[in-house]
């Protein structure tokens, strides 16, 4: 009896440390965006490097959109702790947290303005998904990048 209770412990120990929910995928890497598979607004291009060395994610963007080209770089704290960043003259301040193996992170803008963006990993880690929604709800997204590791 008791090589079974030790047993059962073991198994439920061992799938609370395995659940996928609570894995943190490591986001690193060149990503190019897939214009054909976005979908939403976004720009006519995009690439990001990322560099993640949890609880740090940095995130330099090149985009292109009828404007002409944008460069972005931003430093996130994926522990929940605020980050504040400066993106063309506007301050923007966000947190960012791990939830069901995505990181999501909120920020709201110097005017005011609110969004949630949620990064996602394919199994392979070949495929980031990035979903962004107009405030804190989810629902269906305003954009939804789908980038590729180059």
């Amino acid at each position: 009896m008791q090589n079974r209770c030790l047993f059962a412990f073991c198994l439920l120990a061992s799938a609370a440390v395995l659940r996928p929910q609570d894995s943190k995928p490591n986001l690193s890497g060149h990503w190019v965006m897939n214009a054909a598979k976005s979908t939403g607004r976004n720009p006519k291009t995009c690439e990001e490097t990322i560099e993640h060395r949890d609880p740090t994610l940095t995130i330099a963007t090149v985009s292109e959109d009828a404007r002409g080209q944008t460069k972005s770089f931003l430093k996130l704290a994926t522990d929940g702790s605020e980050s504040v960043n400066d993106v063309n003259g506007n301050e923007f301040h966000s947190k960012s947290h791990w939830e069901n193996g995505k990181l999501v992170t909120v920020v709201t803008g110097d005017r005011g303005l609110t969004m949630t963006e949620v990064r996602g990993l394919s199994a392979d880690g070949r495929v980031e998904t990035v979903e962004s929604f107009l405030g804190t709800g989810r629902g269906t997204p305003m954009a939804t990048r789908v980038m590729e590791k180059q």
